[in-house]
């Protein structure tokens, strides 16, 4: 008798250990990316320098999106937070979660800024590659470093 309820009690803690732990944000979108190459609608493409501060970009977990190597890096005209609704980002339904405050981007003052679109697509997630379609274009992303 003892011994059935030993088995019991061992298949019961194996069945447990092979469950996924759903809490953790294990995806490959929340972490540092480089933007490598844009692709706009009317079919112009350009490469973006590696030394082109706003081609870092970190997606976090909470929904925060952040700029620069540190992550202060101002980019004037891009949308700082999403709502992740399964390969959608949401850009308008999101939290007002605070920000890091941001260094001064002289350049934004003589930007005149188009919205960045209401929603980002998914169309690629790897871990060696990102690519993002948004409203004007086609972004794509390598790891960073």
């Amino acid at each position: 008798m003892k011994a059935w309820r030993l088995c019991i009690f061992l298949l019961i803690i194996g069945l447990l250990g092979c469950r996924k732990d759903e809490t953790t944000p294990n995806d490959l979108l929340y972490r540092r990316w480089r933007m490598t190459q844009i692709q706009y609608n009317n079919g112009q493409s350009v490469d973006i320098s590696a030394n082109d501060a706003g081609s870092i970009v970190t997606f976090k977990a909470n929904g925060m999106i952040l700029y620069g190597e540190d992550g202060k890096y101002d980019p004037c005209c891009l949308p700082d937070r999403f709502n992740r609704k399964g390969n959608i980002l949401d850009l308008i339904d999101v939290q007002n979660i605070p920000l890091p405050e941001r260094t001064p981007n002289p350049t934004c003052a003589l930007v005149d800024c188009a919205p960045p679109g209401n929603v980002w697509q998914i169309d690629k997630l790897t871990s060696s590659s990102l690519i993002i379609t948004q409203e004007r274009a086609i972004a794509t992303y390598q790891p960073y470093p």
